[in-house]
């Protein structure tokens, strides 16, 4: 039966919705794909005009054929009735039928955390995202979002850097790489996740799709993370889905007037978690995993020098000349417990003379 839901699910240009018409008429996808003519006829005279991609596809492939020209392309299916679906799709509202992926699909047992946010965002924004995802990783979770530009990419990317795995949800076909610009982080999710879509392969990036795209985001997580959006974003949009579909959703707080703050904070106003530091989260959300004093102390042996500015560094990057007035050491010796931390990864250069913790 997997094949005849791939078809049907390739065709182009079919919605959810009239996948349902069919399957109400026909009962399974195997059964429209032996339709007769006068049957599909009798639904495109009644104003089911879309009938007409159904029947084209018909006529250019075979359910066998559509199978065996997306295994050419490295591209998988999953129809919603087979054992290995995702389970955290399976009673979310308009479940897709089926999911293009290439790579593997988000594992089962781990904790999974969606991270989305603005595309044109801030430092701050994009540091926050990074730090969460680091977190996840190294906690054992799972990122999901959408490879965009800004907050998803920047939070795939950390955990990707950090030993973690990350999967990409498209409003396109997984034979594109959209924003092309990230290709690169294409290439390093089908190393260490991968890249799925309900939309069949060819299928352009166009505006309304990722709407829909963002119900398998949040579907997808036990946990939706709001980095940095305005009012009208598509962040939003996720977080209402996470919200119907009985998830988590938390928010990092921003300043009142704040145009890429204003999404987060209406978010928290209307009851989400609010994320008042990365150490608050990891313990809010992985509360198995020893927090950061544990690891320091059990995993990590640090110089008096090295100790006292860690301790002084913070999720805000600060100068050089700051954390010299706060630990009144010299320039040289602060230098050199810098560069043992970074190397540690428990700190982090931001811009020149600029360091913030990474851990």
């Amino acid at each position: 039966m997997e094949e005849y839901w791939e078809w049907l699910c390739s065709v182009p240009s079919l919605s959810q919705a009239q996948k349902e018409v069919l399957l109400r008429c026909f009962g399974t996808p195997q059964a429209i794909w032996e339709a007769s003519g006068e049957e599909l006829a009798y639904l495109e005279e009644r104003g089911c005009s879309w009938i007409a991609r159904v029947r084209k596809l018909r006529r250019e492939l075979t359910p066998e054929k559509t199978v065996h020209m997306h295994r050419e392309q490295g591209i998988q299916f999953i129809s919603h009735e087979h054992t290995r679906y995702p389970k955290r799709l399976q009673n979310i509202a308009g479940r897709p039928y089926g999911l293009f992926y290439r790579g593997e699909l988000p594992e089962e047992e781990k904790k999974s955390v969606a991270i989305v946010g603005a595309r044109m965002c801030t430092r701050t924004g994009k540091e926050m995202a990074e730090l969460l995802a680091q977190r996840i990783a190294r906690a054992g979770g799972q990122v999901i979002s959408g490879a965009a530009y800004g907050i998803d990419g920047a939070a795939q990317w950390a955990a990707l850097e950090s030993g973690g795995c990350s999967y990409a949800v498209l409003g396109c076909g997984v034979d594109l790489r959209y924003p092309q610009s990230n290709r690169r982080l294409f290439e390093r999710l089908l190393e260490s996740g991968g890249i799925l879509s309900e939309f069949p392969p060819g299928t352009p990036p166009m505006r309304q799709n990722f709407p829909l795209r963002n119900r398998i985001i949040s579907g997808l997580a036990d946990v939706v993370v709001v980095a940095e959006a305005r009012l009208r974003s598509g962040s939003l949009i996720t977080a209402d889905f996470a919200a119907e579909q009985g998830r988590t959703v938390m928010a990092v707080p921003g300043r009142p007037g704040d145009e890429l703050s204003a999404g987060c904070n209406l978010l928290i106003s209307q009851g989400a978690d609010i994320i008042l530091s990365v150490d608050s989260f990891e313990k809010t959300i992985f509360s198995k995993i020893r927090n950061t004093k544990d690891l320091l102390s059990d995993d990590l042996t640090l110089a008096p020098a090295e100790k006292l500015v860690y301790s002084s560094l913070d999720f805000h990057a600060r100068s050089v000349w700051e954390l010299e007035e706060q630990t009144r050491l010299s320039l040289a010796e602060l230098g050199s417990s810098l560069l043992t931390l970074e190397m540690k990864g428990l700190a982090k250069e931001t811009q020149h003379n600029y360091y913030m913790r990474a851990l």
